[in-house]
């Protein structure tokens, strides 16, 4: 009898897609626990298995709960049925009911499966968790704050010392971080957020109250509706670098420059990115790599793709911005492939089996980049201009509109990134013009109403 691959995600669908087909080629059945599908979501599933004549999954549930005692008893009904290889979850979020990826990592574990660790899950998820996991290990991190009401915030931001970064305890995309220079910024901008976090696109990820230890034992109750973290700013280059943590090491894998970076009131956009870096030294970027495994390590993640996010202050050296469990967004992925050789999901399906085998991962020297460009605000996007000279911009090996036309999209509070690029050049300098003209070239049409119907 085939053993069976079981998918439990809520969010990342194409992804999820594209890591089944490769299950299957490896001759595993795919079983799926999701949310209801949209329809543009069963018209894809739909297009792929009339073309390769198959069906993807051999059984789809779709769910609306994602409390681990639901969750294990469909996974227990599926492995009653055949015997189960492993367990997935993409990108394993906070939902309304619980750490979506702890639930999944515990699930396997207790069917004897490889599994993520639920702590070092936790510890990464949550950004208080974070910094105070770096803190017991002794390692570099600015000073922090958890801001549960107003006066508890004036005290930290007091303690630690203007300016300070205001953000969400387990939030993504950038959203709804503050930077504040004072104290009247400092409760603009809490009072704001606290309003802003309910509606947010997001708000099924902050719905999630939840009880855990820090590192000393303390048992806290993290609301991340009415709570925030509040931590002293960062200056410095910003980099990232992608980890794979095995079960029982850490490999760092490569390090992008994030040599364009903008700060607007509520959200830090990122908009250029380069490999190999140009702007640290040899020794910089051992340090770099050096370091993020240490916070790998203090966090207590295994068997996972990690991507880490810092800055280089001139003085202290890296700084961790936060750390998430899962590989980097954005074109990531294709610079793994393209610089090292390393193909992501093909890795997290070996870690999740069980079989992944680390090697030497040399890096090109060529230099190559990726770009984003935002829409100017949220709305209904109309239409893209300027696509067809995009394309022909010499050094553009791809570009990606990640949302089509006629739909509603975000981004007022959080990044939204709406056409991605792949590009080569035979410098930095060459690669940001190219970055350059695309801006000049591409237009968005968002309108901030959608059309009556």
């Amino acid at each position: 009898m085939k053993k069976a691959f079981v998918f439990i995600e809520n969010q990342a669908f194409n992804t999820l897609l594209e890591l089944a087909a490769r299950t299957r080629e490896r001759g595993y059945t795919n079983l799926l626990i999701f949310r209801k599908m949209q329809p543009h979501e069963k018209e894809r599933l739909n297009e792929y298995e009339q073309q390769h004549r198959h069906p993807l999954f051999e059984q789809i549930c779709e769910v609306e709960r994602w409390d681990y005692s639901r969750l294990r008893d469909l996974v227990e009904e599926m492995a009653g049925k055949q015997p189960l290889a492993g367990i997935l979850t993409v990108s394993g979020l906070f939902t309304a009911d619980g750490l979506l990826g702890a639930s999944v990592a515990q699930i396997a574990s207790e069917k004897g499966l490889p599994s993520q660790s639920v702590d070092g899950l936790y510890r990464s998820n949550n950004k208080y968790l974070t910094r105070d996991a770096l803190r017991h290990a002794g390692l570099q991190t600015v000073d922090f704050g958890l801001a549960t009401e107003e006066t508890s915030l004036i005290e930290h931001a007091r303690r630690i010392g203007y300016p300070v970064i205001l953000k969400p305890i387990n939030g993504c995309a950038s959203q709804l971080v503050i930077k504040c220079e004072n104290e009247q910024e400092l409760l603009q901008g809490y009072r704001s957020a606290l309003k802003k976090l309910p509606r947010s696109i997001y708000r099924d990820l902050y719905a999630c109250t939840h009880r855990f230890a820090d590192k000393k034992g303390n048992q806290i109750i993290f609301d991340p509706l009415r709570t925030m973290l509040v931590e002293k700013y960062i200056e410095g280059p910003e980099a990232s670098i992608e980890i794979v943590a095995t079960e029982t090491d850490v490999i760092p894998l490569l390090v992008h420059d994030k040599v364009l970076v903008s700060e607007g009131d509520r959200v830090v956009y990122e908009h250029l990115l380069v490999v190999p870096p140009v702007r640290f030294t040899p020794e910089e970027l051992e340090n770099i790599r050096r370091y993020a495994v240490e916070v790998a390590k203090a966090t207590g993640i295994k068997n996972s793709l990690c991507h880490v996010e810092i800055r280089y202050d001139k003085h202290s050296g890296p700084q961790l911005l936060e750390i998430n469990p899962r590989v980097g967004g954005m074109l990531v992925t294709k610079s793994l492939e393209t610089m090292i050789g390393f193909h992501a999901l093909d890795a997290m399906v070996d870690l999740a089996l069980g079989s992944f085998q680390p090697r030497p991962y040399p890096c090109t020297t060529d230099q190559y980049g990726m770009f984003t460009l935002y829409p100017p605000h949220a709305g209904y996007f109309e239409r893209v201009e300027g696509l067809d000279k995009l394309n022909r911009i010499p050094g553009i090996l791809s570009s990606t509109l990640l949302f089509p036309e006629g739909t509603q999209i975000h981004g007022d509070d959080e990044e939204v990134f709406l056409l991605m690029c792949w590009v080569k050049g035979e410098t930095y300098e060459e690669i940001r013009d190219i970055y350059e003209q695309a801006k000049r070239e591409v237009r968005f049409h968002v309108k901030k109403e959608a059309p009556a119907r």
